[in-house]
């Protein structure tokens, strides 16, 4: 972890234990504005976000914004705690699929009204966008960046092994699994995070609609296959079961120190890792490509990112508007998702930088966007959620085979979408 991210994160810590003396390093001198708090899980993106307060802060003398770094489940339950208590933060940062189930249990304010008038929601790519918005439509925060996953191989133990290319068909990934893995050297084809969060579900979908399986037929013929190829990777000693408790940031732990020859990647891990933090250890070849096609010709990934929108109760309705649409002008989503490595969530700000289209690395995960699809919006998402890691994990460890992981994860998720239909 770089030197930067530790002191940003231990200044966040400071905070939010009400020790305001390294307020002003971080986020500017105070500019005496009614005191806005913002919370977030961000890490490798901390130092970026609390750059974007420092300038707002500085450019006027209403509102002096901070932002406390809070984890990401500990965050999720004080959202939860809070819409009973009323104890929330002014501004609160939520995982895209999960804001309908946090605006249904009273977190999010309804700030429609207030973003029409301001005139820039045409701006907003319609999916990230209809992220934030209530079973009835409405608004209540903006999408703040937008992802997707794509296979990182190191090219020299791909070519090691014999393989030229990187995988782009399902059969060729496969193959590739097979003859990078060493298990005399602990060496492994593939790593990823299957962990029992919305990252193991978020790495599990790519598989799920690419072999033509859904959400929404979860126990499918389709869907059972998708639980049985990863069923296979570690059965077949080609993945670590290990991946049960990798997070993404362990997966690519993996990847780096050789233990593995592909990695199911993000696009914040080119400029928070790559270019960055083990910049000096990947000394090898690499080389970024799609997800792998099905032999039935489907492809898929899955769309990623933070929304961020006004809590219930906030101190200052207004100011945190006022902020938000700040921190979602063209020019400030396109310098952030530079900075953070992620992708814009505005068509305008796309088109101020050739940064996402010049890096090969990143116009893989641009023509990924164009399959990519959407974990929900549904309020019980995190139900649904815990239902596919849970059945994921269950293959993984061999506790089930894939077509009883999948029925019992059926019984969970039908009846929700029954109820409330995905969209």
């Amino acid at each position: 972890m770089k030197r930067a991210l530790v002191l940003g994160l231990a200044a966040a810590a400071v905070l939010s234990m009400g020790i305001c003396v390294h307020a002003e390093d971080v986020f500017g001198p105070d500019n005496g504005g009614q005191p806005i708090e913002i919370w977030h899980y961000f890490e490798g993106e901390a130092d970026a976000l609390n750059a974007l307060c420092k300038m707002y802060n500085e450019q006027q003398s209403d509102i002096y914004i901070t932002a406390t770094y809070v984890s990401r489940e500990e965050l999720m339950k004080q959202y939860t705690i809070g819409a009973v208590s009323g104890e929330l933060p002014d501004i609160g940062m939520v995982d895209s699929p999960d804001m309908a189930s946090y605006i249904s249990l009273g977190v999010f304010d309804d700030i429609q009204d207030e973003l029409e008038e301001w005139g820039e929601l045409d701006n907003f790519y319609e999916g990230p966008l209809n992220s934030c918005r209530d079973s009835e439509g409405r608004i209540h925060g903006l999408p703040n960046n937008s992802n997707c996953l794509a296979i990182l191989c190191n090219m020299d133990m791909l070519k090691a092994a014999g393989i030229d290319k990187a995988p782009e068909t399902m059969d060729e990934f496969l193959a590739a699994c097979e003859a990078c893995t060493n298990p005399d050297e602990g060496v492994y084809g593939f790593a990823m995070c299957a962990v029992s969060n919305e990252e193991g579900t978020f790495q599990f979908i790519p598989w799920l609609y690419s072999t033509g399986g859904s959400v929404g037929d979860i126990d499918s013929d389709e869907s059972i296959e998708a639980f049985q190829i990863i069923g296979d990777l570690i059965q077949k000693g080609w993945m670590s079961k290990e991946a049960v408790n990798w997070g993404q940031g362990d997966a690519l732990n993996a990847w780096a120190a050789e233990k593995a020859a592909m990695l199911e990647s993000g696009t914040w891990q080119i400029a928070q890792n790559l270019d960055d933090s083990i910049k000096d250890t990947v000394t090898w070849e690499y080389a970024y490509v799609p997800m792998p096609k099905s032999a039935n010709g489907a492809q898929a990934s899955v769309i990623g990112g933070e929304n961020f929108g006004v809590c219930t109760g906030a101190a200052n309705r207004e100011a945190c508007i006022d902020f938000l649409e700040f921190m979602m002008t063209a020019e400030n989503n396109a310098d952030w998702c530079e900075k953070a490595g992620k992708l814009p969530v505005r068509g305008d700000a796309v088109d101020l930088k050739d940064f996402w289209t010049a890096d090969e690395r990143y116009a893989v995960f641009n023509e990924s966007m164009n399959f990519a699809v959407p974990r929900g919006p549904h309020p019980q998402w995190p139900t649904i959620s815990e239902a596919l890691y849970t059945a994921e994990q269950a293959v993984i460890l061999g506790e089930k085979d894939a077509a009883t992981a999948a029925a019992d994860a059926a019984a969970v998720i039908d009846p929700l979408l029954e109820e409330t239909p995905l969209p």
